[in-house]
C-alpha cells in the first residue's frame, strides 16, 4: 500500500465471449501505460466471441500459419499488411513526440500532489496527434535541405501508421510520473535534504533506464513468440488501423471529441475555481455541519464519503470509469466500499490498535500521543542513520487505523496475487512458455520483422551497464547509505525475477510487483537506513517494472512492424524527455505548494495535497529507518498484520473450486488482489468520487456497454479521452495563470468556503 498509487488503470484480462467479460487485471503502478492500456475492443470482441476458449489459447489448425498468426485473437486483432518503405522518425515525429511527452510528464507528475489523482490520457495523445500531424503533412515544405552529406526533409508525405506509432510510445515511455521522483519529493520535504538537479536527473533518469538492458534479452521469450500475447497492445493495434482506416468513422470521432472537450473544459471551472463545493457535495454536513461524527462519516475529505458526491470529473474520472471493464470495477469497488463503508468504521469504533487515540484518516507516521512522528528526533543528523539511544527515549511508530489495515490488505494482495494467477493460468502460462521456445518460426509477424535490421544486444548491455555505474555512483554521492552490493542484490532480485513474471504479464495481463518485497528485504538487511530503504526499493522494483513496460511497447511494434532502431529511439528519447520535465515541474510543485504537501497547513481550496508524498515517507520510516523487525516483530502492535501473507495465499483457492464446481456461475471473475486493491483506499485519497464514480462506470461499462454497444463502440472511448484531457488542462492553466503567475483567487463565498475546501464539514464547536 505505502508504495502504490491508491488507483490503478487496470489492463483488461483475456478477450472471451460477450456475455462472460473479461478475465484478470493487471496490478501496477503508477505510469502512464497503467492508466491506459486496459481498453478492449468490441471489434477484436466480436470476431472472436465464437471461439472457444481452447481456440484462443492455442491453435490446433497450423494449415494456415503462414498467412496470418496461429493465434485466432491475434489474426483477427494485427494486420498483416506492411509497408517498409514508410518514414518513420521524422520531423513530425521530434515534434509532437516531445510534445505529447513533455504535456504527458508534466500532467503526470502534477496530478500526483493532486488530491483526486487521475492519469495522462493515451486516447488523448493518439487522437490530437493524429489530427496535427495530418495538418503538419498539409503544411509544412515538401522541399529537402542538406546539411553536409546529410538530406532530410521536414514533410516526407502523408502522415503515416507508424510514425503515430512511435509518438504514441515515447509518450507511453516518458509520459508519467517517473517513481524516483518519490524519493527526491520525500527528501525535500521530510528529510530536509536537497539532492540537486546532477544526482536528482541521474536518479530518475538511471531507475526509468535500467530496465532497457533487461528488455533486450526478454525479446526470444515474450515478443518474438505467438504466445506471448500482450493482450492490452491488440486493443492500440485496432485502434491504429482504425484511425488510418475508415475516414469518415475516424472524421466522426473527431468532431465528437471537440465537442465533448469544449463542454467539460467550460464546465472544469466550476469545481475547480468558481464553485468548489461541486467537487465534494456532503449531504450529511449539509444537514448537521457541526459534528466531528458526521464529518467522519460523510466529508469526501477527511471522512467515509457516505452521501457524498461530487461533479468534478477530476474526481469521479480518476479510477478510469469509462474505460475498465465492468466485471473489474465490480471487483474494486466492492472492495471500496466494504473497506471505507464498514469495515474502517467498525475497527475505528471499536478502537482497534489504538484507533481512537490517532487519527482516522492520517497518512503520516505517529507517536505514542497521536502527534506526527518526528523522524528527524531519531535520526543521526550526521550519519543519516537511526539513532537507537533517541529512538528507545522518543518510542516506537504507530500508525491510523486506516494505514494499519492497508499495510494487510497490501500483504493479503502480494500473495494472493501469486495464487490467484497459479490457480486460473498456471497450466496455460507453461503450455504457452513451452510452445514458444518452436513456434517463433512459424510467426507470421516474426517473418515479416525480417526485413528490419534487428538491434544487437551490446546496445542493449551497453545501456544496462551504464546505467548501473551510474546507479553505484549516485548511491554513495548522494549520501543514501545502500552500499554497492545493496543496489547489485536489488537489480539482481529483479534480473531473476523479470522472466517468470513477464510471463505471467504476457498471457494474463497481470503483473506481480515487487515493492513491497524489496522494502521488506532490505529492511531486514540495512535496518536503520531510510533513504537507502527507498533507493533499494526504487531500483529493485522499476528495474523490472520498467522492464516490462518496455517489453509491451516491443510487442507493439511487432504487431505494428515498427523498424527496432525507430522502436528503440523512440523509447530512448521518451524516457530522456520525461525525466527532465519530471524533476523540473517537481521543483515547481514544491517550491509553490511546500506547506500543503509537508502537511503543515491545508490548502483551502482541497486540491493540493501531500497524501502519497506522505505515504511514501511513512514507508521508509517504517521499512527503513526503524525497519520490519521493530514495527512488525513480535510483540509488536502490528505483528498481527503479517498474517496478511499466508491469508492471501489461500484466499483465491475457494474462489477457484467454486469455480471449478460451478464453472457457469463466473466465480472466475472474483479477483481478490482487484477487491484488495479498493480495500486499501483509505487513507492517502479523498472518497468523493466513490458514489458518481460508480455510477459513470454502470452508465458506460454495463448500460451503454450491453444497450448500445454501437455508441458504445463508436463513441466511448473519444469521451474518456475529451473529458480526461480536458479537466487536467484547465487544472494546469488555473495552477500556472491563477495561482502562479497572477495570483487570483476566486471571492470566497457560500459555494468556496476556504475553511472546509468549500465542502463546508465544519469542526465542532470547542
Amino acid at each position: 500500500m505505502a508504495n502504490t498509487p491508491s488507483y490503478e488503470r487496470l489492463r483488461q484480462g483475456r478477450n472471451s465471449s460477450f456475455d462472460d467479460d473479461l478475465e484478470l487485471p493487471e496490478l501496477r503502478p503508477r505510469s502512464l501505460n497503467d492508466y491506459e492500456e486496459n481498453e478492449y475492443s468490441l471489434k477484436t470482441r466480436n470476431s472472436t466471441e465464437d471461439n472457444a476458449d481452447d481456440v484462443y489459447l492455442l491453435a490446433h489448425n497450423k494449415s494456415d500459419i503462414d498467412v496470418n498468426s496461429p493465434i485466432p485473437i491475434v489474426a483477427s486483432a494485427v494486420s498483416i499488411k506492411d509497408d517498409p518503405s514508410l518514414p518513420c522518425i521524422t520531423f513530425r515525429f521530434w515534434v509532437l513526440s516531445f510534445i505529447f511527452t513533455a504535456l504527458g510528464a508534466a500532467v503526470s507528475e502534477f496530478y500526483y500532489f493532486r488530491s483526486n489523482g487521475g492519469g495522462y490520457s493515451i486516447f488523448f495523445v493518439l487522437l490530437v496527434s493524429f489530427v496535427v500531424g495530418r495538418w503538419m503533412a498539409r503544411v509544412l515544405p515538401i522541399d529537402e535541405f542538406k546539411i553536409l552529406n546529410w538530406r532530410f526533409t521536414l514533410n516526407p508525405g502523408p502522415f503515416n501508421i507508424k510514425e503515430h506509432v512511435l509518438i504514441a510510445v515515447a509518450a507511453g515511455a516518458g509520459g508519467g510520473s517517473a517513481y524516483g521522483t518519490d524519493i527526491i519529493a520525500i527528501q525535500e520535504l521530510f528529510y530536509n535534504q536537497h539532492s540537486g538537479f546532477l544526482i536528482g536527473i541521474s536518479l530518475l533518469l538511471s531507475t526509468q533506464m535500467i530496465g532497457y538492458g533487461l528488455a533486450g534479452f526478454l525479446r526470444k521469450y515474450l515478443v518474438r513468440p505467438a504466445n506471448m500475447l500482450w493482450p492490452s497492445n491488440l486493443v492500440f493495434s485496432s485502434l491504429f488501423s482504425t484511425l488510418h482506416g475508415n475516414v469518415s468513422d475516424t472524421r466522426d470521432k473527431l468532431r465528437f471529441f471537440l465537442i465533448a472537450f469544449i463542454f467539460m473544459f467550460i464546465w472544469q471551472f466550476f469545481p475547480q475555481y468558481i464553485f468548489t463545493m461541486l467537487t465534494s457535495i456532503s449531504i450529511l454536513c449539509l444537514i448537521k455541519p457541526f459534528n466531528s461524527d458526521i464529518i467522519r462519516i460523510g466529508s469526501g475529505y477527511n471522512g467515509l464519503g457516505i452521501l457524498n458526491f461530487s461533479l468534478d470529473w477530476n474526481a469521479i474520472g480518476q479510477p478510469g470509469p469509462l474505460y475498465t471493464p465492468w466485471w473489474a470495477q465490480v471487483n474494486w469497488y466492492a472492495g471500496v466500499i466494504i473497506g471505507s463503508w464498514i469495515i474502517a468504521p467498525l475497527l475505528y469504533y471499536n478502537d482497534v490498535w489504538m484507533a481512537k487515540s490517532f487519527p482516522f484518516l492520517a497518512t503520516y507516521s505517529l507517536n505514542k500521543n497521536g502527534e506526527r512522528y518526528n523522524q528527524t528526533k531519531i535520526l543521526n543528523t550526521h550519519t543519516g542513520l537511526l539513532n537507537e539511544t533517541a529512538y528507545d527515549e522518543y518510542g516506537p511508530v504507530y500508525l491510523s487505523v486506516t494505514f494499519a489495515a492497508g499495510y494487510f490488505y497490501s500483504f493479503i494482495s502480494f500473495t494472493a496475487a501469486i495464487s490467484h494467477v497459479a490457480l486460473f493460468y498456471g497450466s496455460e502460462i507453461w503450455g504457452r512458455f513451452k510452445a514458444s521456445r518452436s513456434e517463433e518460426d512459424e510467426d507470421i509477424h516474426c517473418k515479416m520483422m525480417r526485413s528490419y535490421e534487428e538491434i544487437p544486444n551490446w546496445w542493449y548491455a551497453a545501456i544496462f551497464f551504464t546505467m548501473l555505474f551510474v546507479s553505484i555512483i549516485l548511491c554513495s554521492a548522494s549520501g543514501s547509505h545502500l552500499p554497492w552490493y545493496g543496489l547489485l542484490l536489488a537489480v539482481g532480485l529483479a534480473c531473476v525475477m523479470v522472466l517468470p513474471i513477464g510471463i505471467i504479464q504476457a498471457i494474463s495481463n497481470n503483473q506481480v510487483g515487487l515493492n513491497v518485497v524489496t522494502e521488506m528485504i532490505c529492511g531486514y538487511i540495512f535496518p536503520g537506513r531510510p533513504i537507502a530503504n527507498v533507493y533499494f526499493k526504487c531500483y529493485g522494483y522499476m528495474a523490472m517494472a520498467q522492464c516490462l513496460s518496455f517489453v509491451s511497447d516491443l510487442k507493439l511494434g511487432h504487431y505494428m512492424k515498427i523498424p527496432p532502431k525507430a522502436m528503440f529511439t523512440a523509447q530512448l528519447w521518451g524516457t530522456i524527455v520525461g525525466s527532465f520535465i519530471n524533476y523540473w515541474l517537481l521543483q515547481i510543485i514544491i517550491a509553490a505548494k511546500r506547506p500543503f504537501l509537508d502537511g503543515s497547513m491545508k490548502d483551502p481550496t482541497g486540491q493540493w495535497t501531500g497524501y502519497r508524498s506522505q505515504v511514501f515517507n511513512t514507508a521508509s520510516i517504517v521499512w527503513g529507518l526503524i525497519g520490519p523487525s521493530k514495527t512488525f516483530g513480535k510483540g509488536s502492535l502490528y505483528n498481527p498484520l503479517l498474517w496478511g501473507f499466508l491469508l492471501g495465499f489461500f484466499a483465491p483457492v475457494p474462489i477457484y473450486l467454486l469455480h471449478k464446481r460451478y464453472p457457469k456461475a463466473k466465480f472466475h471473475l472474483i479477483t481478490v488482489p482487484l477487491i484488495c486493491n479498493g480495500l486499501g483506499l483509505l487513507p492517502g485519497t479523498y472518497t468523493n468520487f466513490i458514489i458518481t464514480g460508480f455510477i459513470a462506470a454502470f452508465l458506460s461499462q454495463f448500460w451503454a456497454f450491453r444497450y448500445h454497444q454501437k455508441w458504445w463502440r463508436k463513441y466511448n472511448y473519444v469521451l474518456s479521452a475529451a473529458f480526461d484531457s480536458a479537466s487536467q488542462i484547465v487544472t494546469m492553466f488555473i495552477f500556472f495563470f491563477f495561482n502562479l503567475a497572477f495570483k487570483i483567487q476566486f471571492p470566497e463565498w457560500y459555494g468556496n468556503n476556504s475553511e472546509t475546501q468549500g465542502e463546508r464539514c465544519f469542526p465542532e464547536p470547542s
